[in-house]
């Protein structure tokens, strides 16, 4: 049982005139006003089909983590755990998936040869639109092809490989506006570094013309080169919007090109203006927290402390935009940012009001309690228990979804499920109301768990009436990596959840060492109690042999 109390909110205030500064008060990071400059765009129908060089390398990509090693000694000890793990209930079933659509596979047609997949999936009321790694393809919300698989190298103007970790891009992530009738994306540039390209389209046809623009990220302490010349690698960028915001975040490591991976320098988030996005001006107004090592810090500059900062997608209409944060009170060898107004763990949620360009930009942010989450721990594949070479890797637990409808902000994270016998990973739902006040608590805090199995990757969305849906990935010493999704309804008992329906079963193991670093939900518009999801499932043993599924899932609430 949570226990009330008291909490400080702290107050930022962005200024969002080019060139005008003021300080970030939680973490002393100095912002600044600026501009995301138009760097083209591009005809979707015009791309050529994807072609794969089979001559190219495959390629691991990083997990990047602040401290590597203190995740792994974390997965190893008791750092806390819920105790409120809900299971999907057989006898409640009411979610049916209507179609399954292959997604596109760590194969031909994808240029990628790479590991894991990191996905984007969107859906309005005729289309469906799916990233992944190097690769898009287009449907209509009937299942058919609108526009075959196309490389992102054609999208986004970048190579297919090069760059310090050897590959032109990574991590793309794919929304539709359904207020604006736009869709968005995103990618960051690990070819030239530095960059998080994003894009919106000129209309709500995704086939057609999309703009293409870049922000940049932070560099190190010193600027570009040290002792060696280094750059800033902006990773997992997530973008989320609202009526008048657009939103991207992104944590900075720095990149050194003769050793890899430097030190984490702290999360970034750019709050930029909507509208003049989609009106494909040249120059957008965006304020941000570009000043991880601000010179004006007093007494001494002190390094961004946040990490993991996930924008939500705004399903209703809203000038506040909020954004989510897994957080630890505690100064230490953690992986997670610091709790901005609790001396206990909690989810820092950060409410933003105020438009660049129009006026002063504000950030409220405070902390909401929860049970602590732990870090969950590798999983089991048949064959393959969770202390093996061959287990599964779950990842960290760092927020994975944000989406806000109704004045409700629902979030996912991964985390861990101990029984008597054996530590399980499971997936962390919460549910806040907002706008958050000092003792704003969560209305559910809950694990999902299935008993002898490992679930990781959760991600959520909610219809016009608020029922939830949840997408997950499962696998245990007898089931291979598969798909599943559950769900609750807004009138269902806190903690339910409906029984899980299978969206791909898998039947080979995942011996990359990597998993899909995130899934994704979907809400279709106009169109109650219906969404889409997809995730990652193995059928081939291939380093690069992964699949991904698109579900089309229904509710049946009565």
């Amino acid at each position: 049982m949570l226990k009330p109390r008291m909490l400080l909110i702290t107050t930022i205030l962005l200024v969002s005139t080019f060139a005008a500064s003021g300080i970030r008060g939680t973490a002393n990071a100095q912002v600044t006003g600026n501009y995301a400059e138009l760097i083209g765009q591009v005809n979707v129908a015009n791309l050529p089909a994807a072609t794969v060089d089979g001559t190219l390398p495959t390629v691991s990509l990083p997990l990047q983590v602040p401290n590597l090693s203190a995740l792994q000694a974390a997965k190893t000890s008791a750092l806390g755990s819920s105790k409120l793990t809900t299971s999907p209930n057989p006898s409640n079933n009411f979610i049916h998936v209507q179609k399954q659509i292959a997604g596109t596979p760590g194969t031909n047609p994808n240029p990628c040869r790479c590991s894991p997949p990191d996905q984007g999936l969107a859906a309005s009321d005729k289309f469906v639109v799916q990233m992944v790694n190097l690769a898009g393809t287009i449907y209509s919300t009937s299942g058919s092809v609108r526009k075959a698989t196309f490389s992102l190298s054609d999208f986004w103007f970048l190579p297919v490989r090069g760059g310090p970790i050897g590959i032109g891009m990574s991590d793309p992530e794919v929304v539709y506006d359904a207020i604006a009738g736009h869709w968005y994306a995103s990618i960051i540039d690990t070819f030239d570094v530095n960059r998080v390209n994003f894009a919106v389209s000129a209309t709500s046809d995704p086939t057609g013309t999309w703009y293409i623009y870049r922000v940049i990220a932070n560099l190190g302490p010193a600027g570009e080169c040290l002792t060696t010349c280094q750059h800033t690698l902006p990773d997992q960028p997530y973008i989320g919007y609202s009526n008048d915001k657009f939103l991207i975040t992104a944590n900075d490591f720095v990149i050194e090109f003769n050793t890899g991976t430097g030190p984490f320098i702290g999360a970034q988030e750019w709050i930029l203006n909507k509208g003049e996005m989609i009106a494909g001006n040249r120059f957008i107004h965006l304020v941000t927290n570009d000043g991880t090592f601000p010179p004006t810090a007093t007494p001494n500059p002190l390094p961004n402390t946040d990490f993991a900062i996930r924008p939500a997608q705004h399903l209703s209409s809203t000038t506040t935009a909020y954004m989510a944060e897994n957080c630890q009170a505690a100064v230490g060898a953690i992986i997670i940012g610091i709790c901005a107004t609790s001396t206990e763990g909690g989810i820092n949620v950060y409410s933003i009001t105020g438009t660049p360009g129009v006026g002063p930009v504000a950030i409220n942010v405070a902390t909401v309690p929860i049970s602590a989450p732990g870090f969950p721990p590798n999983a089991d594949q048949p064959g393959h228990p969770a202390d093996s070479a061959g287990n599964l890797a779950t990842g960290d637990n760092r927020i994975e979804s944000v989406v806000w409808q109704n004045n409700l902000l629902w979030t996912t994270l991964n985390s861990d499920c101990p029984t008597t016998t054996a530590d399980f990973s499971c997936v962390r739902l919460d549910e806040i109301p907002t706008p958050v006040t000092a003792t704003t608590l969560p209305l559910q805090d809950f694990d999902l768990g299935v008993p002898g199995a490992f679930t990781f990757y959760g991600s959520v969305s909610l219809d016009s009436t608020n029922n939830l849906v949840v997408v997950y990935g499962e696998s245990s010493s007898n089931i291979y990596p598969s798909l599943e999704v559950t769900g609750q309804l807004a009138t269902a008992p806190a903690g339910s959840l409906a029984n899980a329906a299978t969206i791909a079963t898998g039947s080979a193991l995942e011996l990359s060492t990597r998993y899909g670093d995130y899934f994704w939900a979907a809400t279709q518009p106009k169109t109650p109690n219906t969404f889409w999801v997809s995730g990652e499932f193995r059928q081939i043993q291939l380093f690069q042999g992964w699949s991904t599924e698109i579900g089309l899932v229904t509710f049946n609430p009565f």
